[in-house]
């Protein structure tokens, strides 16, 4: 048994239920689409970006499962918050450059089966609407054939003030075939992807 990896998993899965815990009580979060998880493989989660808060809300929704998340390297600069970072399973990557340590790291995660964690804007978005999705996640899903799982994050741009509404919608997955990347897939997946993001919000807020 690797005890290492036992202990961190465990230390994993004990943030998420404190983090629950806080959110579902305090914030009153609503989760909706968990039936669309897969329960064991790979898949690549797309959540749109409003806040810091965005990965562990995210990760709310996935109860026994870990997911990886791609942060940005200047978050690892602190030796004990990257310590953290590692241990809840994220990994750095450069931004404004095409990072192939990240991508490798990216590929192994998918190849062994695990969640892949990509906020496909690059950074946070402070406003309504989506903003424009980067290559990476389309570029990943297609050299190793992963679907991806669109995710809608509402109402996380107010926090740590409550607002109204604060919601975790999760899509069907969209299926993705093994070929090699080009800009016209890219955009094309980068547009379907976006477009189910758009139509859970829109769904969610007309409910309201």
């Amino acid at each position: 048994m690797n005890l290492k990896k036992t202990s961190w998993n465990a230390f994993a899965a004990t943030v998420r239920f404190l983090l629950k815990i806080i959110f579902v009580n305090i914030y009153h979060i609503d989760v909706q689409g968990q039936e669309n998880i897969p329960e064991k493989g790979s898949i690549i989660v797309a959540p749109n970006h409003k806040s810091y808060f965005d990965p562990p809300l995210v990760s709310i929704a996935f109860k026994k499962r870990l997911v990886h998340y791609m942060a940005k390297a200047e978050l690892f600069k602190n030796p004990f918050f990257a310590k953290i970072l590692r241990i809840c399973g994220a990994f750095p990557v450069k931004r404004g450059r095409v990072d192939q340590g990240a991508i490798r790291t990216a590929v192994k995660l998918l190849k062994n089966g695990h969640i892949l964690g990509i906020f496909p804007e690059g950074t946070r978005i402070r406003k309504e609407e989506l903003g424009k999705f980067h290559s990476g996640m389309a570029s990943i899903a297609m050299l190793t054939g992963t679907s991806i799982l669109p995710i809608a994050v509402v109402g996380s741009m107010t926090m740590p003030k409550r607002g109204k509404n604060l919601a975790i919608l999760v899509g069907k997955p969209v299926q993705v075939n093994k070929e090699k990347p080009d800009s016209e897939k890219i955009k094309i997946l980068n547009e379907k992807v976006k477009s189910e993001i758009e139509k859970l919000i829109k769904d969610y807020n007309n409910k309201q």
